[in-house]
């Protein structure tokens, strides 16, 4: 399974592709934003649980990574469509 920072990577590339290459892989960006789902969830479980406020901003902080990366990411995949 890929990790958070090789799915924001992968999600990168595709913002910088041309229209084309937008369509070919318009497949693989709903897969990498299912999963970056999964991980926002399951970070957003961590920190509901969370009482350490350090920890909690840091959750918080790669929330709010996820969430954009993913919103653009959509984005995108519904301008290809």
């Amino acid at each position: 399974m890929m990790g958070k920072k090789k799915l924001l990577e992968k999600l990168q590339e595709f913002f910088d592709a041309d229209q084309q290459k937008k369509i070919k892989h318009t497949k693989e960006i709903k897969t990498i934003l299912k999963k970056l789902k999964q991980k926002e969830r399951k970070i957003q479980h961590k920190l509901e649980l969370c009482d350490d406020t350090d920890k909690a901003i840091e959750l918080q902080k790669e929330l709010d990574i996820i969430y954009a990366q993913r919103m653009k990411g959509i984005k995108i995949v519904k301008e290809v469509r």
